[in-house]
């Protein structure tokens, strides 16, 4: 079974109006990958340049009828589909006690239904050399505190990751997935800045000078997408400066 890299392949990206989902959205148009960029918020600033091979679609995902409208939608602009990247995440998680029905709801459904539906509708029209990548987390290895529901929905999304190599690898799909450690995002910035416990946990344990950048998970996440990874089927990459080997530098 041959792969060959084509640059004029069509890729999926939830949550790329910012962070990870924006650095890969681009690393992919840069690369002559035509992207769907889904977010709840605009996409703003794509460069010129790329504009044509870009579709920014804006909705909620967890709309239970949304995952097939952008299936369908990307391939009306684009005509077919090459690779889906579930990107969209929450956390705001909390420990097992305190955790509401509310919140439990809200972050399996973010983090877990919605790739979940959006892979199922993906897998309608993809054909053999396409690929999946989830964007799990590397406490599907380490325990953090208070992230119950949180650490619960990343780990069920790598034993998808696993189920989905099984079931769809003979069809020629790949699917893998990413654990990021911490990553400097807006989100991040404020618990970084004020927060001790948040920086002795994720700032010194983290054997290498400096935490993780968007551009670190998008390069591995474009690498899985690519013929160079094609042997590669059923995988979480752990991509955390060595957070979750639990050796902190001294």
């Amino acid at each position: 079974m041959t792969t060959a890299f084509d640059p004029s392949r069509t890729a999926i990206v939830t949550g790329a109006a910012g962070g990870i989902g924006r650095a890969t959205t681009l690393r992919l148009l840069a690369a002559g990958w035509r992207v769907a960029g889904v977010d709840r918020t605009p996409i703003a600033d794509i460069p010129e340049e790329f504009r044509g091979s870009f579709l920014a679609i804006e909705c909620d995902l967890t709309d239970p009828a949304i995952p097939a409208d952008v299936v369908a939608r990307t391939i009306e602009r684009f005509k077919s589909l090459e690779l889906l990247v579930n990107n969209a995440g929450i956390s705001g998680a909390r420990p097992v006690a305190d955790t509401e029905d509310a919140n439990l709801s809200r972050i399996m459904d973010i983090n877990f239904t919605v790739p979940f539906r959006l892979s199922r509708e993906a897998l309608r029209v993809m054909q053999p050399g396409a690929a999946i990548v989830h964007v799990s987390s590397v406490l599907n290895f380490r325990a953090t505190p208070a992230t119950s529901a949180y650490t619960a929905s990343k780990a069920a999304l790598a034993g998808l990751t696993r189920q989905m190599a099984a079931d769809y690898g003979p069809r020629g799909i790949r699917c893998n997935a990413v654990a990021p450690g911490l990553v400097e995002t807006e989100l991040t910035a404020e618990k970084l800045r004020t927060e001790p416990k948040f920086q002795r946990i994720w700032i010194e344990g983290t054997p290498w000078p400096r935490l993780g950048r968007p551009d670190d998970i998008a390069a591995a996440i474009v690498f899985l997408a690519s013929a160079d990874a094609e042997f590669i089927n059923g995988h979480t990459l752990v991509i955390d400066g060595g957070w979750s080997i639990g050796a902190a530098a001294a």
